[in-house]
C-alpha cells in the first residue's frame, strides 16, 4: 500500500501551527489532519476512471467542457454559442468555447481549468469515437453528441458550474436538443459538497452531478461538539479581521471560506477558495502578521509525500475502529492483504446501518471513491453477501463474524509474556573495547 506522511509533520505546517496559542494548537492540528489532500496522480486517475465508467452508459458521443469563469453582464452569463439573427435563431459555429481563457485582461492566470483541460485532451485522443473536446453547435450536430458534460475539480458552492450550464441553456438550439431528449447534461467533478450538488441539480436542465467522492467539510467530517470549536477557531484566527481597508472579497465572504463552506480538501494543483481563510489568506497588518499555510491558495510548497487519498493500512484500521470492529482493525490478514479484503470489510461495516443505497454516503464513511463503492457492492451482490437493497445477508453477516472469530482466536492463542521461554543470550561476535 502507498505510504503517505501526515501534513502536520512537515516543516511548513509546524511553522504555521506555531502561530497559534498553546491552547489552540491541538485544535488547529486536528483540523489540519482532517484535510483530504489529493495528489496529481489521484486526481487524474480517479477522475478519468469515473468519466470512463459513466461514459459507457451513454449511447453516443460525449462532449467534454472544462468548467471556468465565463463573461457575464449583471450576473447573467454570455451565451456559450453564437446564434443566427432573426425570429428563428439557430446556434452557429464549428468551434466551441475555449477550454482556458481569462475573463480579465489584467490577469492572464490559469486556474484548475488548465489541469482539467489536459485530462479532457488525453481522453479525446485516447477515445476519439467516444469523447469530443469543447465542440461547437455544428460539431454537436455532425457528431450526434448525446451528452454535455462540464468537468471540474470541485463543486463547492456550485455557482460556477451552474453558470456554465446556464450559458449553454440560454442558446435556443441547446434547449431544443434537451427538449427532444437528444442531449443530457451532467457535471463531472472529483469532489462536491452537498449544498453545491443540490444547487447545480436545481437548474432547469436537470443535470446529474457525478463525483469521485463527497467533499469533506467541517460540518460533515467532525462531531457536533467539534464543529462549534473548529468554527470558533477559524473565526478567531481569521487573518482579514482588523486589516485596514479590507472589504469582502466575494459575496458571502466569511472565515470558513467562500459562502461559509468550510471545505477540508486540498489539491496538489491548488487550494479552493472554500477553505477557511486562515489556511490561505495573509494579513496586511504587520503586528501580528499572519502567514498562511497555502499562500494565495498555492500548494506547491507542500511536500508531495503528504498528498494521497489511497487507503493505507493505518487509514483502514482507523475506519474499522470507528465502525466498532476493533478486532478486525488489528487483523493483518484483513488490513494488509494484497486483495481488497480491507475494502470489502469496510463496505460491509458501512452497510450495517442505513442509508445503504447512497454511494456518496458510503464513500464518506469508508473513504473509497464512489465508483469503487459501486463496483464492490456489485461484487458482493454476486457473492450473495448483500441483497439488491444492499442489506447484509446471512452470508455477509457470517463473513464479519468469521473474521472477528479468527482474530479473537489468534489473540487468545498468544502466550502471556510471563509464559514465554527465556532463552539465554550468546554474543555471535566480539569487538575491541573503545
Amino acid at each position: 500500500m502507498i505510504k503517505t506522511h501526515p501534513i502536520s509533520g512537515t516543516q511548513q505546517a509546524q511553522k504555521w501551527l506555531d502561530q497559534f496559542s498553546m491552547g489552540d494548537r491541538p485544535l488547529a492540528q486536528e483540523l489540519l489532519e482532517s484535510f483530504l489532500l489529493v495528489s496529481r496522480d489521484d486526481f487524474n486517475d480517479h477522475l478519468r476512471a469515473l468519466t470512463l465508467e459513466h461514459a459507457d452508459r451513454v449511447k453516443g458521443v460525449v462532449a467534454l467542457y472544462a468548467e471556468r469563469e465565463l463573461g457575464h453582464r449583471f450576473g447573467v452569463p454570455h451565451r456559450l454559442f453564437k446564434e443566427s439573427p432573426g425570429k428563428h435563431r439557430r446556434a452557429l459555429g464549428a468551434a466551441g468555447p475555449p477550454a482556458v481563457k481569462s475573463t480579465k485582461g489584467y490577469d492572464p492566470s490559469v486556474g484548475s481549468e488548465g489541469v482539467v483541460a489536459r485530462l479532457i485532451t488525453d481522453l479525446c485522443r485516447e477515445f476519439p469515437k467516444k469523447f469530443i473536446s469543447h465542440p461547437g453547435p455544428e460539431q454537436i450536430r455532425r457528431k450526434r453528441v448525446r451528452a454535455f458534460w462540464v468537468m471540474t475539480d470541485l463543486v463547492g458552492s456550485g455557482h460556477r458550474a451552474r453558470r456554465y450550464l446556464e450559458a449553454a441553456w440560454l442558446v435556443r438550439s441547446v434547449r431544443s436538443w434537451w427538449s427532444g431528449k437528444f442531449l443530457r447534461f451532467a457535471v463531472v467533478a472529483y469532489a462536491s459538497t452537498g449544498k453545491g450538488e443540490q444547487y447545480v441539480r436545481s437548474h432547469p436542465c436537470r443535470p446529474d452531478v457525478i463525483h469521485v467522492m463527497p467533499c469533506p467539510t467541517i460540518d460533515t467530517t467532525l462531531s457536533k461538539a467539534g464543529v462549534s470549536k473548529m468554527k470558533l477557531l477559524c473565526e478567531t484566527y481569521d487573518p482579514t479581521i482588523g486589516d485596514p481597508g479590507i472589504s469582502p472579497w466575494s459575496q458571502g465572504s466569511a472565515s470558513l471560506g467562500y459562502l461559509s463552506t468550510g471545505a477540508l480538501l486540498i489539491f496538489a494543483h491548488g487550494a479552493p477558495n472554500n477553505v477557511p481563510l486562515m489556511f490561505h489568506k495573509a494579513s496586511k497588518r504587520k503586528d501580528p502578521q499572519w502567514i498562511p499555510l497555502f499562500p494565495s491558495r498555492v500548494t506547491a510548497g507542500i511536500d508531495s509525500e503528504s498528498f494521497g487519498v489511497s487507503l493505507t493500512s493505518e487509514k483502514i484500521q482507523l475506519r474499522l475502529e470507528r465502525f466498532g470492529h476493533a478486532s478486525l482493525a488489528r487483523s493483518n490478514a484483513v488490513v494488509q492483504s494484497d486483495i481488497p479484503t480491507g475494502e470489502v470489510f469496510l463496505i460491509l461495516c458501512a452497510l450495517s446501518r442505513p442509508p445503504r443505497l447512497n454511494d456518496s454516503v458510503l464513500s464518506r464513511r469508508t473513504g473509497l471513491p464512489t465508483y469503487r463503492v459501486a463496483r464492490l457492492c456489485h461484487l458482493m451482490v454476486t457473492y450473495g453477501w448483500i441483497d439488491s437493497q444492499r442489506r447484509l445477508t446471512d452470508a455477509g453477516a457470517g463473513q464479519l463474524r468469521h473474521a472477528r472469530k479468527q482474530m479473537s482466536a489468534f489473540i487468545e492463542s498468544l502466550p502471556d509474556i510471563g509464559e514465554l521461554e527465556q532463552k539465554p543470550y550468546y554474543p555471535q561476535s566480539l569487538r575491541r573495547p573503545v
